[in-house]
């Protein structure tokens, strides 16, 4: 999955959640929790991608490391307690529990080797493709996520991103409407 899936499932996923919880994000008083959802929908990428597929593209090549485990999301979690007792805010935990949904997003369980990393060690983290150049590694997951005009192929990756765009625009929409509705009153 890749940026726009993983930023508009979790946040649907999130919205459903706070519904539910009945936790009124615009009621928030720093509103912080949508950022927080979309910081934490990424957050694993942002932070592995890099490091796995730039710094260490000679050696290691991979972009799931140390973010993509649970031990990142129990840190995480962790800063949201404190977070929590010390100042009442919640958007720690909205951060770790959507950094969670990155990794079920992932399917992390498939590589239990770096998911529940450290427990099968500290150097089991799986060896990637080695690419000639470090921006090839992006090309090619571009290229196999988006379809060609030329197959009639629709990858996962590719509906997954149409799924999170429709939902971030249908988030988007409905918003500005009610901003619109609001104005008229």
């Amino acid at each position: 999955m890749f940026f726009f899936g993983h930023l508009g499932i979790t946040f649907g996923i999130a919205l459903l959640f706070f519904r539910v919880l009945k936790i009124d994000p615009d009621q928030n008083p720093n509103h912080r929790l949508y950022p927080a959802v979309l910081i934490g929908a990424i957050l694993p990428d942002l932070i592995d991608k890099p490091i796995g597929e730039i710094l260490l593209a000679d050696s290691i090549s991979h972009g799931r490391l140390f973010a993509h485990t649970l031990l990142f999301v129990f840190i995480l979690f962790l800063i949201g307690i404190y977070l929590y007792k010390e100042k009442g805010r919640i958007d720690g935990f909205v951060l770790s529990g959507a950094t969670f949904m990155h990794l079920l997003q992932d399917k992390m369980w498939l590589t239990p080797e770096t998911f529940f990393y450290p427990a099968f060690g500290f150097t089991v983290f799986p060896q990637g493709v080695v690419e000639t150049h470090w921006w090839d590694f992006f090309l090619t997951a571009f290229f196999y996520t988006y379809p060609s005009y030329l197959t009639a192929e629709i990858s996962s990756s590719f509906l997954f991103e149409v799924v999170g765009i429709s939902i971030l625009a249908l988030f988007c929409v409905q918003r500005i409407s009610t901003r619109m509705w609001r104005l008229r009153e």
